[in-house]
């Protein structure tokens, strides 16, 4: 029986391709050499061609939950997915079932090899880290031009100058204004000769005095927390009510599945390991495993987190990992 012929640029070209390239050096080329609607119609092509041999076959039916992706990361995500519906082709051999893609416009077809997907990978790469630093760069600058103002936005500039010339440098200092001081590459090196460029450097209020930090304090949300250090034993310091207790969440997978909480909480506490709380969860293993193993979300003291991460603690096998906290619309973790 002749096989059907099915016209699809995208399928086309990662049926030729999926069994020569790895599935990391062809996300990218989907991504930005297809448009969205090319990957959400070759998506519901293979999708359908898929459950249709899988009758034709007698396979398992059973098929991973791919909906329609929506937001600003579904051209990636529609991508992924179709890379997991031709993983799905080659572990349950389904190649011979499906019809053969073919492509209408040959211009469709991007040519790639081994070579050239390394270089496209990682030009992405430094566009992305480009991208971030000027990010970097523009977070430390905005602070200092709104408080400096625009007097300040030129940091360094270059003059010619000539150390045994005092009248010079005053006008330099001059031109600066008040409240401003001058350092030079001839004061960093001793016995320098000349130097050709001065920077200015805004001098510290006398009123503002450095505020000293005690104890540990962290960023969150962009506002400043601080944890008290002071010892209650001194007399004169204010009690609190509760004691803070910093805390490790760790994601402890891969155990069998007669595994319990309360099992494993008598072992960390066996090996000297205080438990705050046990709970089970989801594993991170693939699917056809998932049934065969249970995994946990403990959380120990901070302190303790350490002996948690001992791999002589646990059976080969084993595998521990920070807990991944969720985010909200905020990027706060939840």
């Amino acid at each position: 029986m002749a096989k059907e012929l099915r016209v699809n640029e995208v399928l086309c070209f990662l049926s030729n391709n999926f069994d020569k390239l790895t599935v990391s050096q062809l996300k990218p080329v989907l991504v930005s050499f297809y448009k969205d609607e090319e990957l959400i119609d070759a998506k519901e092509q293979l999708l359908k061609a898929i459950q249709r041999a899988i009758n034709d076959v007698g396979g398992d039916p059973e098929m991973p939950r791919l909906p329609r992706r929506q937001g600003e990361h579904k051209h990636k995500q529609t991508a992924d997915d179709l890379l997991k519906l031709f993983t799905i082709i080659d572990e349950r051999n389904l190649g011979t079932a499906l019809p053969y893609f073919t492509a209408a416009n040959l211009s469709r077809i991007p040519f790639v090899n081994a070579d050239s997907i390394s270089v496209i990978t990682m030009a992405k790469k430094l566009e992305i880290l480009e991208q971030r630093m000027n990010g970097v760069e523009q977070l430390l600058l905005t602070p200092t031009l709104q408080s400096a103002g625009s007097t300040d936005s030129k940091s360094h500039i270059p003059v010619k100058s000539h150390v045994d010339n005092p009248a010079t440098d005053q006008n330099i200092v001059n031109a600066a204004g008040p409240g401003c001081s001058m350092v030079s590459e001839a004061d960093a090196v001793p016995n320098s000769g000349q130097w050709t460029r001065v920077s200015y450097r805004k001098n510290r209020n006398k009123d503002e005095a450095a505020v000293p930090t005690y104890g540990k304090a962290d960023k969150r949300g962009g506002r400043q927390r601080l944890v008290g250090a002071r010892s209650h034993t001194d007399g004169t310091s204010l009690k609190t009510g509760v004691e803070i207790v910093e805390k490790a969440v760790v994601h402890i997978d891969n155990l069998g599945p007669d595994c319990t909480e309360e099992l494993l909480k008598d072992y960390l506490l066996a090996a000297d390991i205080p438990v705050r709380t046990v709970y089970k969860a989801k594993s991170w293993l693939r699917n056809e495993e998932k049934d065969q193993v249970t995994s946990f979300r403990v959380c120990v003291p901070a302190a303790h987190r350490h002996l948690i991460f001992d791999p002589q603690l646990w059976s080969q096998g084993t595998i521990i990992r920070d807990w991944k906290f969720k985010q909200n619309q905020n990027g706060r973790p939840t």
